[in-house]
């Protein structure tokens, strides 16, 4: 069973209980998964790591601040680049050396959008912050000058399940969807970790496979070197196979039923975070 959200005047409330028909599917050919066109394989061979911050280097000292802003134990601070940023320079510490990345983290980010950070440490105020890197090997951390991002907060995270097969979302402590899903196989599982969303995706009719729309994650397929010839991005996304709800059969992503999948794109804003957990 699934449960489609629901929502009240404030738009992320009510949640309306749905019943799916779970049916054990007698083909075992998994879905294909999403692919990020354009995201090269490796990193780039003409610009390095000197060259690509030889003019986005900040002349900031690193300073501790004492923030004033009021503790949330649900609030992400979220870190959105502005326009004069065309790709992700990450530090190894405030005003230190440039992280050298596997390949380049554009912005506007490949599936549309600016590109979005998950704040692991500091707030508005600071010079510098801690951001989550939407690279390989999953969950390292860099530091990014404040004044090149514009810092905002949520209150909404995913916590996806994968004993139960199951993702619940939340506004704070408030459950706004919860539904069944389909996870990543024993041969190619959906990797464990705090990830966050990094770009909410509309996909085309050719692609009618994934879903209305497909919530790309800043997890990478730890099985997986390459899919489909492009980087192994885990994502959650809808599927025309409901019947596959509740089983372990992906190649890593997360499939949930395509009521749920357009909720969540509508309402889980880019930068929130997803808790993976087995």
């Amino acid at each position: 069973m699934s449960r489609t959200p629901r929502r009240s005047h404030r738009s992320l409330c009510l949640v309306i209980t749905i019943l799916l028909a779970i049916i054990a599917g007698a083909c075992a050919t998994a879905e294909p998964e999403l692919v990020p066109a354009g995201l090269p394989l490796t990193d780039t061979t003409t610009t390095s790591v000197a060259e690509r911050t030889a003019t986005t280097a900040p002349a900031i000292e690193a300073t501790t601040t004492t923030s004033t802003v009021a503790s949330d134990a649900y609030r992400t601070w979220i870190a959105t680049a502005e326009s004069h940023i065309g790709w992700l320079v990450a530090y190894d510490e405030p005003a230190g050396s440039p992280i050298e990345l596997p390949f380049l983290v554009p912005n506007p980010h490949q599936f549309g959008g600016p590109m979005s950070l998950m704040v692991t440490e500091g707030e508005p105020g600071d010079d510098w912050i801690q951001v989550q890197l939407p690279i390989r090997p999953n969950g390292q951390v860099g530091w990014i000058p404040a004044e090149d991002y514009t810092l905002t907060e949520t209150r909404v995270r995913a916590e996806v399940n994968l004993s139960e097969t199951h993702v619940a979302v939340y506004d704070g402590e408030e459950l706004i969807a919860e539904s069944e899903a389909v996870i990543g196989s024993p041969a190619t599982p959906t990797p464990l970790g705090t990830f966050y969303v990094t770009a909410v995706r509309k996909n085309s009719p050719a692609e009618s496979f994934l879903g209305p729309y497909a919530l790309a994650l800043s997890a990478f397929s730890e099985v997986h070197e390459t899919f489909n010839g492009g980087l192994p991005v885990i994502a959650i996304h809808g599927t025309t196979r409901p019947d596959q709800v509740g089983d372990a059969r992906s190649n890593g992503c997360i499939r949930i039923p395509n009521e749920v999948i357009t909720f969540l794109a509508e309402n889980v804003p880019v930068g929130a975070p997803v808790i993976i957990s087995a």
